[in-house]
């Protein structure tokens, strides 16, 4: 439903989060979730989603879950964490090979 409180008017939270819904209906495989998170970073390269990406992107509450559930991303090569970074493979991962 492209307008889900139905007051008639579809904010642009409202309708990425339709055109999220739409294009992982045919969804079906792991990859194909971590290939969706990976289209919402920016330039759709980042092995990493950031907050303001999320929320950009999801509803509050899915947005919500999703941050209270992500690890922090580790740099591969240093190690280090990266500030507002937040691992979306060790996520899906861990949701679906539960």
């Amino acid at each position: 439903m492209v307008d889900p409180n139905m007051d008639g008017l579809v904010s642009l939270q409202e309708y990425m989060a339709f055109m999220i819904s739409r294009e992982t209906e045919n969804i079906q495989s792991i990859s194909d979730i971590i290939s969706a998170f990976k289209a919402l970073t920016h330039e759709g390269e980042k092995p990493y989603i950031t907050s303001s990406e999320i929320y950009a992107n999801l509803s509050k509450e899915q947005a919500d879950y999703c941050l209270s559930h992500m690890k922090l991303y580790a740099d591969t090569k240093t190690g280090g964490v990266i500030k507002d970074a937040y691992d979306y493979e060790e996520f899906v991962q861990t949701l679906f090979n539960q």
